[in-house]
Formats: structure tokens, C-alpha cells, sequence
């Protein structure tokens, strides 16, 4: 549990949602509620790159009345942490926050791109940038094969944590719209959460299925295909 929210935080906020008396449900939210809130949405703003969505101050005014919002619908008696709790509420605002600041932009491409008489895409201020075709077939085909080889790992993995660090890879990798902010420390961080397992230990085990990527990775720029094993499971497959 995060030092700002603490077992005493946990029993204020019992007591605020059992209290109906509105002075003293706002002095404990003032006094002991909304500093807890107010580290948790600066940690999630700056540990997950969330400063990118909007000015700084905004979010943090915005996300401290979504929690405000949510802190009803906790109910303490299941047994739930508040920190786990509110912590999710948070990360879920921020998500939906980028996914309508990413709507918007795409709205912006669309509306800035031109067409010409023929049909054709025009020159445009936009930055979208159309890829050819054979490029679209090659992504698809690279994560077709990765995803089958990865699906072999599953049987060449012995260790339980390697296993657990390679089911967090791939959901990550099925699931690339709950990934917020693309560098090092963050994928760690969500590593950490999906597998339960240390910085260290995600690391160490992190280490056998680089190995296999690489291999992987290195095959297919030179044939097109992954690793031979996960190409025989294929060719049996067809037949």
C-alpha cells in the first residue's frame, strides 16, 4: 500500500461513508481524503506520463472530482483496500481520457485531409501518412508469427515466473490500448502489476523470452518466418 493512503486513511473513509452528518463527512475529506487523493493522481500523472493529456493542474482538479464522484460507490465492508480501489478508478480515468484526446486527434486528420478529382490523396498539412500496402501485409504477417511462436514459449518456458512474465507480454501486447506511455520504467510497472512479481524478478525472467524474441525476430527479417518449431506446428496445422 502506497505511504499516503494508510490503514488510518482507510478508516477515515469508513467513517465518511457512514456518516450523514455533512460537516463532518467534509472535514475528514478535506483533512484526510483529498491529500490521499492528491498524491495518488500526481504519483499516476508523472509515473505514467499522464502530463501529456492535458495541462497539469487541469488533471489534477478533474481527476480529484472523478474520485470525489466514485468515493461513494466504495464499499470497505467487501474487504477491498482503498488504495487498490481508487487506484484503478484513477488509472481507468486517465485511459478514458487519452482515448478521447486520441478520438479527437484522428477527427483532426480526417477533417485535414484532401482529396482530389480523381479520388486521390492530396498534399495536406496533416501528418498522416498513408503506408504502402505490402507494409500493411508485413505487420500483419509479423504479428501472426510472433504470436504463434509466442504460444510455443508457453511449452519451452519451464520456470513458473517465466511463465507469468510471458502471459503479462502478451496480454500487453493483445491489449496495446491499456498501454498509456511507452518507455522502460512504465512497461516494468505495468509488468509488476500484471505478474505480482518484483522489479528484479521481471527483469531476471525477462530475460530467456528477449532470447527468444531475438531469435524469432532475426529469422523472420531473413525468411519471412519465425522460429522452425512454431513453423512445423503451422505446416501441421494446414494439413
Amino acid at each position: 500500500m502506497a505511504d499516503y493512503i494508510t490503514s488510518e486513511t482507510d478508516a477515515q473513509i469508513k467513517i465518511y461513508l457512514e456518516s450523514n452528518d455533512l460537516v463532518v463527512k467534509h472535514e475528514i475529506f478535506n483533512t484526510c481524503i483529498k491529500p490521499a487523493f492528491e498524491k495518488l493522481i500526481e504519483n499516476q500523472i508523472y509515473v505514467y506520463g499522464f502530463y501529456t493529456i492535458d495541462d497539469v493542474e487541469t488533471l489534477k482538479r478533474d481527476a480529484l472530482a472523478n474520485l470525489y464522484e466514485m468515493l461513494p460507490k466504495f464499499d470497505p465492508n467487501r474487504g477491498k483496500k482503498s488504495f487498490s480501489y481508487f487506484n484503478v478508478v484513477c488509472k481507468n480515468w486517465f485511459i478514458q481520457k487519452i482515448r478521447e484526446r486520441d478520438k479527437r486527434m484522428k477527427g483532426m486528420v480526417s477533417t485535414d485531409t484532401n482529396f482530389d478529382l480523381d479520388g486521390e490523396i492530396a498534399k495536406s498539412n496533416s501528418t498522416h501518412i498513408m503506408r504502402p500496402h505490402e507494409d500493411d501485409i508485413t505487420d500483419r504477417e509479423f504479428w501472426k508469427s510472433l504470436f504463434e511462436n509466442m504460444d510455443v514459449w508457453r511449452k519451452l518456458l519451464l520456470k513458473k515466473t517465466e511463465k507469468q512474465v510471458l502471459e503479462a507480454v502478451i496480454f500487453m501486447l493483445q491489449n496495446p490500448y491499456m498501454i498509456t506511455i511507452y518507455n522502460k520504467k512504465a512497461i516494468y510497472l505495468y509488468l509488476r502489476e500484471l505478474t505480482g512479481l518484483s522489479t528484479k524478478q521481471v527483469v531476471v525472467n525477462l530475460k530467456k523470452i528477449k532470447d527468444l524474441y531475438v531469435k524469432f525476430k532475426d529469422k523472420f527479417d531473413t525468411t519471412g518466418e519465425g522460429s522452425d518449431v512454431a513453423l512445423e506446428q503451422r505446416q501441421l496445422r494446414v494439413r
